[in-house]
């Protein structure tokens, strides 16, 4: 999921993937958990993108709007984040910036969910805290 330049010193890189790992798990834990088991999340890594910041990625399937899709949720540098999907012939299919933490649960599931099945869910759905 993430590549390591050989050039850095052996203590950087432990360094570098402790925080990638961190922001991972905080990333996940802020998201509810049935937001990722209705879409069937898995196969969460941590990653580094290109201009540095990190951020995980999982899959999911059968959503309404998706059979199979990436998700990939980045921290920037303003304390938000980045969230895009990718189809599986890796286009960016939906791509929204500078989410708050606590709108992450709502965001992804209205990213990947068709409007019709949200409103059918919303009388009857629990708000997430």
């Amino acid at each position: 999921m993430y590549m390591f330049k050989t050039n850095q010193p052996k203590e950087t890189m432990t360094n570098n993937t402790n925080q990638m790992m961190r922001v991972a798990e905080t990333i996940r834990s802020q998201i509810h958990p049935h937001v990722l088991m209705c879409s069937a999340a898995r196969n969460f890594g941590a990653f580094e993108n290109e201009i540095g910041m990190y951020g995980i990625q999982f899959k999911i399937s059968n959503t309404s709007k998706y059979k199979f899709a990436t998700v990939r949720i980045t921290l920037n540098g303003h304390d938000l984040y980045n969230i895009e999907i990718k189809n599986v012939r890796g286009r960016i299919v939906e791509n929204k910036t500078d989410i708050y933490c606590d709108q992450l649960s709502s965001i992804l599931e209205s990213m990947w969910e068709k409007k019709e099945i949200l409103n059918k869910w919303t009388k009857k759905e629990l708000k997430y805290a």
